[in-house]
């Protein structure tokens, strides 16, 4: 049993140490002469392989509702008015949606994002020393399924929120963590020493991820990205976000994107159809309603 723990370890921290290229695209060389040069990585708060653990472990807390603890219903006690004089009154149980959370099960956006950002700013914190960190990368593994899990359900749309921050403008300062949801692009080579995975965003902005300390998704998958915001390189007609120090989680994976893009349109193409009326159907005959034969 020891030795298998062992084994899950060494690869769980061969997982985050692995350079980060898109496993099934090459990377797109980058334009020497790209507008301006990227600048340094920003310098973040210098933090220990066990308070990314803690940030880790308040995220995945942070994720569920507490009235109803991520179930979306609570139960109430009421009581059925008595029919006689005299009489109690029949208690029962009753499920009804949260009212907190409006049945969705999650926890307010604001929290999950502020979260998330504490958990993208320790990771950046000490790069190094955490992919050296067994019990760190086991709590992040098993954190990062939960993220993953939550990120396939309709509470997606609370990490969702974090794109628009920068569709309006706001979170491209350097130095400020980002978390977003989308798409895996080719890998892009920008000069940083390694290509840099590339996601866009659902607002169209395309982000590049230098650096992910950890990574399970490729290019054509629906991804979760998080990371420290580095600046901009513009590369031809593209501008990328650099960010870098982060992670990359696999949301949905290609081949289930198109399997719900052909259920989707199937259902529009049904949906724009005339659904044929049915043919009249012929009673048979019972054997006994046949005309006997003269004789």
């Amino acid at each position: 049993m020891n030795t298998i723990l062992r084994t899950m370890l060494v690869v769980a921290c061969s997982a985050l140490a692995v350079p980060v290229v898109a496993q099934d695209a090459a990377p797109v060389t980058a334009e020497s002469s790209a507008a301006s040069p990227i600048p340094a990585p920003s310098a973040v708060k210098k933090t220990t392989p066990s308070q990314v653990a803690q940030a880790a472990r308040s995220l995945r807390r942070s994720m569920a509702c507490e009235a109803c603890g991520g179930d979306g219903t609570v139960v109430r006690q009421r009581t059925r008015k008595a029919e006689k004089l005299f009489t109690k009154g029949q208690i029962y149980h009753e499920q009804d949606a949260c009212s907190t959370c409006k049945g969705t099960g999650s926890a307010k956006a604001e929290l999950i994002m502020q979260r998330f950002d504490a958990l993208v700013l320790a990771m950046a914190g000490c790069p190094d020393e955490l992919a050296k960190n067994a019990p760190a990368t086991k709590i992040l593994t098993e954190v990062f399924d939960s993220i993953t899990a939550f990120a396939r359900t309709r509470n997606a749309e609370a990490v969702d929120k974090a794109a628009q921050r920068l569709a309006g403008g706001f979170g491209d300062e350097p130095g400020t963590p980002l978390v977003a949801i989308g798409v895996l692009k080719p890998s892009v080579d920008l000069g940083l020493g390694a290509a840099s995975m590339v996601m866009e965003l659902p607002s169209g902005a395309l982000i590049a991820i230098d650096e992910a300390q950890f990574h399970s998704a490729k290019s054509g998958d629906r991804a979760l990205g998080a990371g420290v915001v580095r600046g901009h390189a513009i590369v031809g007609k593209n501008d990328y976000l650099v960010i870098d120090r982060g992670f990359v989680l696999m949301v949905t994976s290609e081949k289930d994107l198109k399997i719900q893009e052909e259920e989707a349109e199937a259902a529009r193409r049904a949906a724009r159809e005339p659904v044929p009326a049915p043919e009249p159907r012929e009673t048979p005959r019972a054997p006994d309603d046949e005309e006997m034969p003269e004789r």
